[in-house]
């Protein structure tokens, strides 16, 4: 933000698009003064501040890429990323994708806590395991799921899983994504989809709901964007997708290296079974 001028420039006017929806400076809460630094973690710790934030960043960091003259091909994001990659396409503008991502974070912000529990088996293991009000929230890599529901069920979950000897790790989130616990969001959410523009994507990207390509007929269907806060993320389908073109190289833009992780162990364990 100090240093690249495209960046801080997509930066501000994230945040000032932003201010209306979040009731304060975006500027604010990413870099803050010295003597407002706790008070702005703990406001990154939100919900409602931190997917408008992760947005942000990662299209502000794609604006620069693009001023550097790296384009992209194709593109994935992973939950709140996807919509960074619509924008990208051209799917809806940018002020109607924060609109959205803000009232989005909004509407999930409200509902009761909940916790999310990453785990070293494949999908159909964990699904195995999934009952009660627990959902399968990520399938990130081959071996690697997350799952999603009220506190107290993830708990059991994990000691029952850590008996096995499954590694097992929580993540460090306020509610449980991509489960039931966010049903109630879905009406609110689908009339505000329901009042927005879409375009057909001018740059090709891969669906987490569906782990393959977006189709001019999701981008259109208000139920899609619905659907798509519910259900499994299907990243690993998507990187495979993706890297069923070998000469394409992943570049991942965002704030660290997750996703970066995610796609190489997605590679290496498909590559491992062919």
């Amino acid at each position: 933000y100090q240093r690249e001028s495209r960046f801080r420039e997509t930066m501000d006017r994230c945040a000032e698009l932003l201010r209306p929806h979040l009731g304060c400076d975006l500027r604010g809460v990413l870099y803050p003064s010295g003597e407002a630094v706790e008070s702005a973690a703990e406001r990154l710790k939100q919900t409602r501040f931190a997917q408008p934030a992760l947005f942000a960043v990662e299209y502000a960091l794609a604006m620069l890429w693009m001023e550097w003259g790296v384009r992209p091909q194709a593109m994935i994001g992973h939950s709140i990323g996807e919509y960074v990659a619509a924008c990208l396409a051209g799917v809806f503008s940018l002020e109607d994708a924060l609109g959205l991502v803000a009232e989005r974070a909004r509407l999930m912000q409200k509902m009761p806590p909940g916790a999310m529990l990453a785990v070293s088996l494949p999908a159909a293991e964990v699904r195995r395991r999934v009952t009660g009000r627990l959902s399968l929230a990520a399938v990130n890599a081959p071996e690697l799921c997350v799952v999603s529901g009220p506190t107290h069920q993830i708990d059991l979950l994990e000691a029952a899983l850590g008996g096995e000897g499954v590694t097992c790790r929580r993540l460090h989130t306020s509610h449980a994504f991509h489960c039931e616990m966010m049903d109630d969001v879905l009406e609110p959410f689908l009339k505000a989809v329901s009042r927005v523009n879409f375009s057909e994507p001018a740059i090709p990207y891969v669906s987490n709901l569906t782990g393959t390509w977006m189709t001019p007929d999701d981008v259109a269907d208000p139920g899609y964007w619905a659907r798509h806060l519910r259900h499994t993320v299907r990243f690993a389908e998507g990187i495979d997708e993706l890297l069923n073109e070998p000469a394409r190289v992943l570049l991942e833009v965002g704030p660290g290296q997750t996703l970066t992780t995610l796609a190489r162990r997605t590679q290496s364990e498909m590559e491992s079974r062919k």
